[in-house]
């Protein structure tokens, strides 16, 4: 199909050429009677940089967030068992846990009480104050484990008429921040099991203190250092 497509070119042109000849007053000029031109369809393509067969337009926009983003898991404290006395007293005692493994931490964005009554976790995230630990950068690859890259036919344009791009584009922005971001999730001992049923949340327990749960004993779900507050928005997504 391709070579078709070529001989059909090569004759236009060795027309054009001939007219352009024969236009030329005083001279007769030979007519080109054998133009040949070469498609090699043997080169190597380029990598698809890891993307899904069907992603989202925005290369651009991945290429950049790939370039800025850094992230790191902290395996060392996935698994650890930890309790807690209190919904108040829980950041100071999480800080201190994660100052135990040389990593300082400060100013708390939490989303502690709701999301504890709902889902028997706690989402911490603090600013990094000190660590040695080395960030590192990531392949597009990753950006699709986490759920980042969508495929076309999971998008509504409707509802995302940037095609889903936008999302990633504020990402982008995060990452400029230069902010160093230590991320925890924390499970309570046996709730996330029973939480996962449907209709197991009652709204009077919603409606609860929180603290009648205290003490209790949580498991790190997750850890990590990322320049990028909104990385785990798919990976522990929950409303």
């Amino acid at each position: 199909m391709v070579y078709v497509w070529w001989q059909k070119l090569a004759r236009k042109l060795k027309s054009i050429i001939r007219d352009s000849k024969s236009e030329q007053a005083g001279q007769e000029q030979p007519a080109v009677t054998n133009l040949r031109m070469v498609y090699d369809l043997t080169r190597e393509p380029k990598p698809n940089l890891g993307l899904p067969p069907n992603a989202i337009p925005g290369l651009s926009v991945i290429k950049e967030l790939v370039r800025g983003l850094r992230y790191r898991t902290i395996d060392t404290l996935i698994g650890h068992k930890l309790e807690l006395t209190s919904i108040e007293r829980a950041p100071d005692e999480v800080s201190a846990f994660i100052r135990h493994h040389g990593i300082e931490v400060a100013d708390l964005r939490d989303f502690s009480a709701g999301v504890f009554l709902k889902y028997g976790i706690l989402d911490y995230e603090f600013n990094t104050v000190v660590t040695d630990i080395v960030l590192e950068r990531q392949r597009v690859r990753f950006l699709k484990d986490l759920g980042l890259l969508l495929d076309k036919s999971d998008v509504d344009d409707s509802m995302f008429l940037d095609a889903g791009i936008g999302f990633l584009e504020e990402m982008v922005d995060e990452t400029k921040e230069n902010k160093l971001l230590f991320k925890i999730m924390l499970d309570r001992q046996g709730e996330r099991e029973v939480l996962s049923a449907p209709g197991s949340i009652s709204k009077e327990r919603l409606n609860t203190d929180p603290n009648n749960y205290f003490p209790c004993e949580f498991t790190v779900r997750d850890a990590c250092l990322t320049n990028c507050g909104s990385i785990w928005l798919n990976k522990h997504f929950y409303l």
